[in-house]
This record gives structure tokens, sequence and C-alpha cells, in this order.
């Protein structure tokens, strides 16, 4: 199977280390694309050369926004508004009291989903475009943009098959199928249209290959900035 790795799209994003020393790398992708492992992951072997590593995860389990997500959005009882709205609130906490602190550390803050997944997985039952979804994110919170945001890419129906654990000839479950199709095409619209620092891997490739593309590319991130920064 030809495979091929997408890679940045554009490096306009500003440096996250403009105000803090650390830096900021999103996963994101659709369930099934192996973000939490590939994070632990990199996270280990950026640790194992030294780096001190910090790994953020939204919907957090800490504020009040987050549980709430937790509890109530599993049994449905969050209309779509609703949700975003937590989404948001519990980002801005988030970002004050954790993001914030880990960069002005120094630390290499690696986050599993960030505004990104809100835009793609909100889009599709909001109404809402992905773009203002972002927009919301970028100017109501002021949420700090990383300096990349790593497209872990896969379709929806490899995807449902990894979540599931079951074979890619069993019966698909349709409605998840469906709106897993639209967040990836939104995941993939935001590689080309927004501004952000985009790094798209083909999440195919075993997991060994795409946590040694992820770390190669966020080593080659930070060496680049330090020359930069001379």
């Amino acid at each position: 199977m030809h495979r091929t790795i997408i890679g940045r799209r554009t490096l306009v994003a500003q440096k996250t280390g403009k105000d803090y020393p650390g830096y900021l790398f999103v996963l994101e992708g659709i369930d099934g694309a192996g973000k939490t492992a590939v994070c632990r992951s990199v996270a280990q072997n950026l640790t194992e050369m030294g780096f001190q590593v910090a790994i953020l995860r939204e919907p957090t389990d800490e504020s009040k926004w987050g549980k709430e997500i937790r509890r109530r959005s599993p049994m449905g009882e969050l209309t779509p508004s609703e949700e975003l709205d937590l989404f948001i609130k519990d980002r801005d906490w988030n970002i004050r009291n954790r993001l914030i602190p880990a960069l002005k550390d120094g630390k290499i803050v690696l986050m599993d989903r960030y505004f990104f997944a809100t835009g793609a997985y909100q889009s599709t039952s909001t109404g809402l475009h992905w773009s203002e979804i972002l927009k919301k994110n970028r100017e109501g919170i002021a949420a700090i943009e990383p300096d990349i945001v790593f497209i872990l890419d896969i379709s929806a129906e490899e995807g449902l098959c990894r979540v599931t654990g079951r074979g890619c000839e069993t019966n698909q479950q349709f409605e998840k199928h469906d709106r897993l199709v639209e967040v990836r095409k939104a995941y993939l619209e935001m590689v080309k249209s927004d501004w952000g620092n985009y790094f798209v891997i083909d999440a195919t490739f075993p997991l060994k290959e795409v946590v040694s593309l992820v770390k190669s590319e966020i080593i080659r991130f930070m060496k680049e900035n330090a020359r930069k920064s001379l």
C-alpha cells in the first residue's frame, strides 16, 4: 500500500516561546488515529533525552466544566451548544492553570487534542463552521497557538476498526462512521485553509514509525528555532 507523509503546510504560526520558553505540540486526529499512544511514547522518548515534558489532554478531569463533559456527554445529556460552551470553558481553565505554567517552566508540552478537535468534532453537530469555532478559541479565550499541530490522518473505516477491536469486514456503526468522515474532512480542510503550522502524518504507519516522525519533527523544530534566536 502506498503511504505518504503530507508534511508541513506552513510555518506562519507564531512561536509559542515568544512569550514563554517552553514549546507546545498538539496531537490531533479522529477516533482510532493513535493520538494517546503516540503522545505517551513521544513524551517518554523526549524525557529519556533529558527534556522536561508535560502531557495535557482535553476535556480535563480537573475543572468543573471538564468533569461535567465527562459525566454528561457519554449519556447524551448535553446539547451541541452546551457541549461546545463547556469545552471552551474547560480549555480556558486548562490554559491558565496547566498550560501556561508548564510553558513558563520551559517544558515541552504535548497536548492530546486541543481546540482544533473542538473545531473538527463540534462543527459536525452545532452547525458552526470549524473556522468559527477556532476563532471562538483564539479570540474568545486567547488560546495559545501550538508550535506544530500534528494531524494523525486515518480513514473513518480504519479508525472504527481500531476503536472497536474488530476486523474491518464487520458491520460498521454507520452513524459514528459518517460523523468521523466529516470530522476527518474538517481536519484536512484546516490543513489547507487555516494559518496554523500543521504537519500531517499517515496514521496507518506502524506506531513506532509515527512516534519517530513526530519526535524527529519536534527536535528539528526546536533546533531551528534555537538557531533563529541566536
